[in-house]
């Protein structure tokens, strides 16, 4: 920031390109060897930009010395001043100007200018100051300037000295600036480069894993389908077969035989719960178990068979008002003569489904269903594992897409840094 009375003037933003001609050349590199051109070449630029700076820099050195010493001189000159009442602020202002030169006016003369990066805090530091410079000036500008003219105008030459020499510096490091900000920047891209083909080696490698997964869990698929053909095919599981369909037999025939009491009871839903109105608490349980759990009146014959004898009373009375009292009559005497019979059958009937069942081999099963289960898990994996194999080559063909277009972006640059055509065809480990 520039004080009003003209100490410092603004930095400029001019640039300049000095870029001298090379041969065009194709040469094929590694990208370790093209580490090493851009390394060399951002050598010989910051040696270049160093030359240029270091008598920039010794001038402006030059300038903080003499305004140091300026400033310990008006440290000890008194200002005459007519009003006393302005001397208590003048002496501040004053103050201030001596403190703020031999505070900031310090540039490490000692630390050598090297890099590119110790241009760019040289230019940075000169511009703070001279910025800190100005902020001062601009602050105490009327007062300094109405009581302090000439001791100023002893300073205003380094100060102008100064604002030059910044613009110069500026224009100095524009010189070189893009191009060694090529070189960082094509460092950078090969690095990344160099991580991103490590990158691609390793997940090449998964999936080479992931192919050599998949043809042994398809090798087992076959295997397991072929000995579970094999296993059908045996008379020791044709056997089994023969049983287990017996079995399924026997288990539909029981279905069907308890399915047909179940509407054998139905029918008598409506007289059933109108006998339950007349009925006590004991007999309306009992009732109730006939309409919701019908098959449970296998149990318990007698019982159920007299309640039912009580209930064909009623509908034969008349106690219980019904459509069509002669056909439940009959319905009723249909259940209570066949009960005992089919009691019997059921009987039978689960009798034999437990040695059917009792006969089946379950070494058989067991291992047939081992067989199902081990093929199940297989095509399972195989599911997982064509899933993974398709994101390991989805994340290949984005690096490789991204290796290219580093790998494009490092020779373009190249080229417009050097006028050499350089070509990466290997990537070193």
């Amino acid at each position: 920031m520039s004080p009003r009375f003209d100490f410092f003037k603004r930095k400029t933003a001019d640039h300049f390109h000095d870029k001298e001609g090379k041969a065009n050349f194709d040469h094929s590199v590694t990208n370790k060897e093209l580490l090493e051109i851009v390394d060399k070449e951002k050598k010989i630029l910051e040696k270049d930009l160093v030359d240029h700076l270091k008598p920039t820099k010794n001038t402006a050195l030059d300038c903080l010395v003499r305004l140091r010493k300026n400033a310990d001189e008006l440290e000890e000159q008194k200002i005459r001043v007519e009003n006393p009442q302005f001397e208590s602020i003048i002496n501040t202002s004053k103050k201030i100007l001596i403190t703020s030169i031999k505070k900031e006016s310090f540039i490490e003369s000692s630390s050598e200018i090297k890099s590119y990066e110790d241009a760019i805090k040289f230019k940075n530091n000169l511009e703070l100051l001279i910025n800190r410079f100005g902020q001062v000036g601009d602050s105490h500008n009327r007062i300094l300037n109405e009581f302090m003219s000439k001791q100023l105008n002893k300073l205003k030459s380094d100060f102008d000295n100064l604002s030059s020499l910044l613009k110069e510096v500026t224009k100095i490091i524009a010189t070189k600036e893009n191009e060694i900000n090529t070189c960082i920047e094509c460092k950078q891209d090969l690095n990344l480069l160099y991580e991103k083909m490590n990158e691609i080696k390793t997940k090449q490698l998964r999936l080479s894993e992931l192919i050599e997964e998949a043809h042994t869990i398809d090798k087992n698929i076959r295997e397991g389908k072929n000995q579970y053909k094999d296993f059908q095919k045996s008379e020791e599981f044709q056997n089994t077969s023969k049983i287990l369909a017996e079995i399924d037999n026997k288990k539909n025939e029981i279905v069907a035989f308890e399915k047909n009491m179940i509407n054998m009871v139905s029918n008598l839903t409506r007289p059933i719960t109108k006998f339950s109105y007349l009925a006590s608490k004991e007999t309306q349980g009992r009732l109730e178990t006939i309409l919701n759990h019908p098959l449970e009146i296998f149990e318990d014959n007698s019982q159920y068979l007299q309640l039912f004898g009580e209930l064909r009373k009623q509908v034969d009375e008349k106690s219980i008002q019904i459509k069509d009292p002669e056909k439940t009559i009959h319905q009723i005497d249909e259940i209570v003569n066949s009960l005992p019979s089919l009691s019997t059958k059921l009987k039978n009937l689960k009798e034999q489904l437990i040695q059917l069942e009792s006969s089946v081999n379950a070494t058989n099963i067991t291992h047939l269903e081992d067989i199902r289960n081990n093929i199940d898990i297989g095509e399972k994996n195989r599911l997982e594992n064509i899933a993974r194999t398709e994101e390991t080559q989805s994340i290949i063909n984005e690096l490789d897409t991204a290796s290219k277009a580093l790998k494009k972006n490092v020779e373009e640059r190249l080229l417009e840094l050097t006028n050499t055509k350089y070509s990466i065809i290997q990537v070193d480990n």
